[in-house]
């Protein structure tokens, strides 16, 4: 049935709502099995069992089980799905839930790599932690524990499909049934120039954030430190806007001599980077309620509408005391609608600092 390339659209999206289903219940499932696992064997720990006897027991390695089931699971699954969108994705699927099946893919490679290293460690030294020789013994129990992490986050990626699909009985039309949202590709960026979920989702998973190295040496040359800077304090802070998936502030901040705030228009921002960045869009007026000694805008300027430039502009100067560092693309082309040669946003900065 789901071979046909006309079969309704309707269908394919409650199949795809069964499967997802499904995933939940195997999942709790094989989480309850891990547990009950997990119990007996810290009991067994704690009654007194040897760290030999307890590597060598077989309760140790029941643990394997759950483990390489919740991968094999969710990567069958994945193929399942994938199958169905290759099929019938161009007719039936919409950028909305595009965006939700494409935020599992963050998950599954977290659950794969996360298996991968257990298998990896127990080549090396029968254990479930690489590198991990301690001979206490809950240290390894932390492997297995992420892998039913990233599973219950693959899981949850889930309950959203659902969740959008569930919508779709709110867009009966009338004695028609149901009217579905018209189908396409996910967008790259709003017309506000904010990147969608799926271009945060593809950057995260192939690591394509650009780290301008060069341009980090020359901002800590440009903001080299006063004097003593006490442990746990910074010398300059920093705002950037724009941030993507906060690698400027990452970096920064991994010094130790910078406190930098990562902001990205991208709405679920702080989800796709564990709260690294947060959500703040340039083309909306906003105040922070607080200033930083600089604030950095990197190849955003040309993504914002110019009837939106000003608006972005009084943002980034409403918030920076000392100065600001922003670049601005001269290239056009798909998403950049606002860009700018050297001469021409030069003459836009400047007029904006001399208001």
């Amino acid at each position: 049935m789901l071979a046909d390339q006309q079969l309704p659209c309707l269908k394919v999206l409650v199949v795809l709502d069964w499967v997802a289903q499904k995933l939940h219940e195997s999942f709790s499932h094989t989480r309850e099995n891990f547990n009950l696992w997990k119990d007996i064997l810290v009991a067994k720990g704690f009654q007194g069992q040897t760290s030999h006897e307890w590597f060598r027991s077989s309760n140790y390695y029941s643990l394997l089980h759950p483990i390489m089931d919740m991968s094999r699971i969710c990567t069958h699954f994945m193929e399942f799905i994938h199958a169905i969108v290759m099929v019938h994705g161009e007719r039936c699927l919409y950028p909305e839930l595009r965006d939700a099946i494409g935020a599992s893919m963050l998950w599954l490679v977290k659950v794969s790599q996360e298996a991968h290293k257990i298998q990896l460690a127990g080549i090396y030294h029968s254990r479930y932690a690489l590198y991990e020789v301690s001979t206490d013994v809950l240290r390894h129990m932390l492997p297995p524990v992420e892998v039913l992490h990233y599973a219950a986050k693959f899981a949850d990626a889930f309950s959203e499909v659902r969740i959008i699909l569930d919508q779709l009985a709110d867009k009966r039309d009338g004695t028609r049934g149901v009217s579905l949202p018209v189908a396409g590709p996910s967008r790259t960026e709003d017309d506000g120039g904010a990147f969608s979920d799926m271009t945060f989702i593809v950057r995260n998973l192939t690591s394509s954030w650009h780290l301008d190295h060069a341009l980090l040496a020359s901002l800590v040359r440009l903001w080299p430190s006063e004097g003593h800077v006490e442990a746990g304090q910074c010398h300059t802070t920093i705002a950037d806007f724009g941030a993507g998936g906060g690698h400027y502030c990452n970096f920064l901040n991994k010094t130790g001599e910078y406190c930098c705030h990562a902001f990205d228009g991208s709405p679920r921002a702080a989800y796709y980077t564990s709260g690294l960045v947060q959500t703040q869009r340039l083309d909306e007026p906003f105040d922070l309620g607080r200033h930083f000694d600089w604030v950095i805008c990197l190849e955003v300027m040309e993504h914002i509408p110019a009837s939106h430039e000003a608006i972005a502009l009084a943002n980034l100067r409403r918030h920076a005391t000392k100065g600001m560092v922003l670049s601005w693309s001269q290239h056009g082309g798909a998403n950049h609608v606002n860009a700018r040669d050297w001469t021409s946003s030069q003459k836009v900065v400047e007029a904006w600092v001399s208001d």
